[in-house]
């Protein structure tokens, strides 16, 4: 059998076709949770994208969310400031990655600021689709269940991080995490690592020159290569 969706959008409509054969018997049953979510067929298919340029705004802390953002390309940090102006990394999102889903699931202002780390382009679709999908559509409603779940989690993690973890393992934290951000070389800045690590930028070069002696990492003009990936990860055992 095959379905036909249209979801309706404020600005166009799109139709979709769908063919996702459908077994429900005594004897087969489809794995629905291998089903595409009508979510992600809708970024997919989006072709309302903005466009952000390196350290661009994409949100500020105390708005109010009007859409939910989807990562086409590049990569996109949250963070808070404190009164003297330095910045505590609460978030960072790649290619294929939500952002801004918390302030709307729970109907409240930003509470940290994004920024593009990078060029990136973000799909986006109104709040009120959004919304409605949650309501009617249980994998999108699963879906965004998880990633709450994970990020209760993850926050938890950093906390922890920024109180007890040693210089190296945070440095070596920050690594892996960037690494499964970027395709290729890691290319950000000093400060946004040091950020991102919870450490001054100053022992951040001095330790990743450490580790680029001991052959775990290699630097070339900028970029950031984990070549022993095992033994950074055994620094967070």
């Amino acid at each position: 059998m095959k379905r036909l969706l249209v979801v309706n959008n404020t600005n166009q409509s799109h139709k979709i076709m769908e063919a996702m054969p459908i077994f429900e018997s005594a004897t087969t049953t489809f794995a629905r949770k291998y089903q595409t979510d009508r979510l992600t067929t809708l970024f997919n298919l989006n072709t309302n994208v903005n466009k952000y340029k390196k350290k661009e705004v994409i949100y500020a802390e105390g708005n109010h969310p009007v859409q939910l953002f989807y990562i086409k390309k590049g990569i996109v940090k949250t963070y808070k400031c404190n009164s003297e102006g330095k910045e505590l990394i609460t978030g960072i999102y790649g290619e294929g990655e939500y952002l801004g889903y918390v302030a709307l699931l729970e109907e409240t202002v930003y509470k940290d600021i994004a920024v593009a780390v990078e060029y990136a382009e973000l799909a986006v679709i109104p709040k009120d689709e959004f919304e409605g999908m949650m309501e009617t559509d249980w994998q999108v409603a699963r879906k965004f269940i998880n990633l709450l779940a994970k990020d209760i989690t993850d926050k938890e993690q950093l906390l922890l991080g920024l109180a007890y973890n040693s210089l190296r393992k945070k440095v070596a934290e920050a690594l892996i995490l960037l690494s499964r951000k970027y395709k290729d070389a890691i290319k950000i800045s000093r400060d946004n690592l040091a950020a991102i690590a919870g450490t001054a930028t100053e022992s951040l070069i001095r330790t990743l020159g450490e580790f680029r002696q001991e052959k775990l990492i290699e630097i070339s003009e900028g970029y950031i290569t984990i070549i022993n990936e095992s033994k950074l990860r055994t620094m967070l055992n």
